[in-house]
C-alpha cells in the first residue's frame, strides 16, 4: 500500500455471535454512511461517508482494520458498487456530476461526466459491459464497456424525480430504476424499450434488487413495506411488512434464500424468500439503517447507519 494508507477503529463485539448479535463494529467515518458493498472475493467492504466526511473506506472483512481511504470526492459519497473483477469502484457523489471509477489498488481514478446532472445512485451489470447511473433529475446514464473504456450510449427517462437505486438482472438484459417519484422502471436494455412500470408505492421507492437467479424483483419503499415482483411478468408475489419506518435498502443472500431491508427505523430485517417469514431483526444501530450487503460467500450481512458505524454479523446460520 502507499504513504496514504490508514489504520482504523474496529471494535470486537464477540467473533462467534449469532446472527441477532453483531460480529464486527467498523467506526471511522464522520458522516452518515450512505451505502456500502463487499469486493467480488469478499475480502474487503467499501463504505461511503456522507456530508463531513466524503471518504470512501476500505476495510479488511476478516479482521475489521481500515485498509486504506479514497479521497477526492467534493461531496457526500451516496452509492457505490464493485466491478466483477474487483479492482474497479465505481461512486457518485452528486456535486461531482460523474462517475468516479477508483483504482482500488493505486487509489487513483478516472471520470465518467454525468449527460443527465448530478448523480445519486450506480451499478454495474454482473459481467461488466454495462454501467448505469441514476440521476437527482430522475434520468437514467448507460455506458457500455469498450477496449478504450466506457463508451456512452443512452440516457433513458421516464422518473420524474430523484433515482434512489439502479440496478441490472442476473443476465445483464434489464435495468430497473427505483424513483421518489413512487415508480420503479424496467427497461430491456438490448431494444431500449420500457417493459415494466411499478406504481404499486403509495411513497418514495428507495430501493431495488433482482434476486440471484432473476425470477423476482424486490422493491422498497418509504411507506414501510417491501414488495416481491415476479420477472418478467411484474406481478406482484408477496408484500412484506413488519418495518416502522422508512426501507432504504435491499439485498439478497448470494443463494437467493434470504432477504434483507434495511430501514430508517434503526432495523435491519431477515427475511425468508420462499415464505415471506421475518426470520431476524437485527438491531445494532442507533440511527437509521442507510445500506446493507450479504458477503459473496452469505456468511455476512454488513449494515451502515447514520450513526457513523458499519456492522458485520454472521447469518450463514439462519434457515
Amino acid at each position: 500500500m502507499k504513504s496514504w494508507v490508514v489504520a482504523g477503529l474496529v471494535t470486537l463485539v464477540g467473533l462467534l455471535a449469532g446472527a441477532e448479535e453483531p460480529r464486527l463494529v467498523l467506526e471511522g467515518h464522520t458522516g452518515t454512511i450512505w451505502d456500502l458493498d463487499f469486493s467480488p472475493d469478499g475480502t474487503m467492504l467499501a463504505s461511503a461517508g456522507g456530508c463531513g466526511d466524503k471518504i470512501i473506506r476500505l476495510w479488511d472483512v476478516t479482521t475489521g482494520w481500515e485498509l486504506f481511504q479514497l479521497v477526492g470526492h467534493v461531496d457526500r459519497v451516496v452509492d457505490l458498487d464493485f466491478d466483477p473483477e474487483g479492482g474497479t469502484l465505481a461512486a457518485v457523489a452528486p456535486t461531482d456530476r460523474a462517475v468516479r471509477l477508483w483504482d482500488v489498488e493505486t487509489g487513483e481514478f478516472r471520470l465518467l461526466e454525468s449527460p443527465v446532472g448530478s448523480l445519486f445512485s450506480v451499478a454495474y451489470s454482473s459481467d461488466g459491459r454495462w454501467l448505469a447511473a441514476g440521476a437527482f433529475s430522475g434520468g437514467v446514464a448507460l455506458w457500455r464497456r469498450t477496449d478504450e473504456g466506457f463508451q456512452l450510449v443512452l440516457t433513458l427517462s421516464g422518473p420524474t424525480a430523484e433515482v434512489r437505486e439502479v440496478a441490472f438482472s442476473p443476465d445483464g438484459s434489464l435495468l430497473a430504476a427505483a424513483s421518489e417519484d413512487g415508480t420503479v422502471h424496467i427497461w430491456n436494455i438490448q431494444t431500449r424499450e420500457l417493459v415494466g412500470l411499478i406504481d404499486e408505492h403509495t411513497d418514495e421507492v428507495r430501493a431495488v434488487a433482482f434476486s440471484p437467479e432473476g425470477s423476482l424483483l424486490a422493491t422498497a419503499s418509504k411507506d414501510e413495506r417491501v414488495l416481491l415482483w415476479e420477472v418478467p411478468s411484474w406481478r406482484l408475489v408477496r408484500t412484506l411488512s413488519g418495518h416502522t419506518w422508512s426501507v432504504n435498502a435491499l439485498a439478497f443472500s448470494p443463494d437467493g434464500r434470504l432477504l434483507a431491508s434495511a430501514s430508517s427505523d434503526r432495523t435491519v430485517i431477515l427475511w425468508q424468500v420462499a415464505t415471506g417469514e421475518a426470520l431476524a431483526t437485527l438491531r445494532g444501530h442507533q440511527k437509521e439503517v442507510m445500506g446493507v450487503d450479504f458477503s459473496p460467500d452469505g456468511e455476512l450481512l454488513a449494515s451502515s447507519s447514520a450513526d457513523l458505524t458499519v456492522i458485520l454479523w454472521e447469518v450463514g446460520e439462519l434457515p
